[in-house]
């Protein structure tokens, strides 16, 4: 068996009959060298079922392998391991590449050795494929455009090289990568599993080797997640769960980038963005305000001129009665805090 130019990895969870169109979006692409490698993470019988039934169809095309580790990072990385591919592709299992998709990112790195990958634009559909927005160039959602914004003002100092593209997260569907900057990173970190921040977690290590495009043009359809599928997530893991990943994700960038010049400041930033942001969640339960405040004005400690941090901060104090409408969110959240969220839980957070 020849090897293919591009390997397109599609995990599999709960997607069902998804799955099939995730597949078909691959199979009718106008490039036609590649091969589809599945991932069985513990999937459903459903996804299973029709995702064999192109194993069967096409025996030379699509290959199943399993990973029995929950976690989007373990299935990636056992994807990558048995990938034969020139470029990477990690395709989520519901997500719709375009027809000329592969051949457009083919293209463009062929053209474009400097750089690490590719990315593209993206439009938005929902569970039942109705089309929701086009030509989303935006880094969504605006926590990660934040943390995208300081790595660019403290770029040559962390990547030691100097600026000529801006980093972008571009969804991780969208990606394009080259082989041996995947294997060069190292893949995706374990420590994230079962899932949030690990995909931007590897893209940084990505642009460790090498510089990021986007492709101004929208390759794929984004699928936004039907009420059942944001149950599983959910299952998977509530805020507080979110939380603990987001602090061991801060602790991963803290390990790589610590002996760099400049890293005091990218982490002291970060560290307000990300108390600022947990912060946010406690101040929307009603006995969440005294939390909330120890968050803000560690932040403020961390990064005295964060003056979205110092605004909320002033805003606790205001009297409850205005409460919820002088922040962003429409009503209370009705469960009470966890017992484990406490004064201790969040002065050891991004420590």
């Amino acid at each position: 068996m020849s090897q293919p130019e591009i390997s397109v990895i599609i995990t599999m969870y709960r997607e069902g009959p998804m799955i099939s169109e995730t597949i078909e979006s691959i199979l009718s692409q106008t490039f036609t060298d590649f091969e589809i490698i599945l991932v069985d993470n513990n999937a459903d019988p459903e996804t299973l079922r029709f995702s064999e039934a192109y194993v069967r169809k096409f025996p030379d095309k699509i290959h199943l392998t399993k990973e029995t580790t929950q976690g989007i990072a373990s299935a990636k990385n056992k994807g990558f391991q048995e990938s034969r591919g020139r470029f990477i592709i990690f395709h989520d299992g519901d997500d719709l590449s375009h027809s000329n998709r592969l051949a457009t990112q083919y293209s463009f790195l062929e053209k474009h050795p400097e750089l690490a990958f590719v990315g593209s634009w993206h439009d938005l559909i929902s569970h039942d494929n109705q089309l929701l927005q086009k030509n989303i160039s935006e880094t969504l959602p605006s926590f990660w455009a934040e943390i995208e914004k300081i790595f660019n003002q403290h770029f040559q100092a962390v990547f030691r090289r100097p600026k000529t593209r801006p980093i972008k997260f571009p969804l991780i569907s969208t990606c394009f990568l080259r082989k041996e900057a995947v294997q060069a990173s190292g893949g995706h970190d374990v420590r994230l599993n079962p899932r949030w921040f690990e995909e931007n977690e590897f893209l940084l290590k990505v642009f460790d080797q090498g510089d990021v495009g986007v492709i101004p043009e929208a390759l794929l359809s984004y699928r936004k997640h039907s009420p059942e599928g944001s149950r599983i997530m959910k299952d998977q893991m509530n805020w507080v769960g979110k939380t603990r990943h987001l602090d061991t994700f801060f602790n991963i960038l803290k390990e790589r980038y610590a002996d760099r010049s400049g890293a005091e400041k990218l982490l002291a930033k970060l560290r307000s963005h990300f108390l600022r942001y947990t912060s946010q969640f406690l101040l929307q339960h009603k006995n969440g305000s005294h939390l909330g405040r120890i968050g803000l004005k560690r932040a403020l400690e961390s990064s005295p001129d964060d003056e979205l941090s110092r605004k909320l901060l002033i805003k606790s104090y205001f009297p409850k009665a205005l409460y919820p409408k002088i922040f962003w969110f429409d009503h209370w959240m009705t469960e009470p805090l966890p017992l484990e969220v406490n004064e201790s839980f969040i002065r050891s957070l991004f420590a």
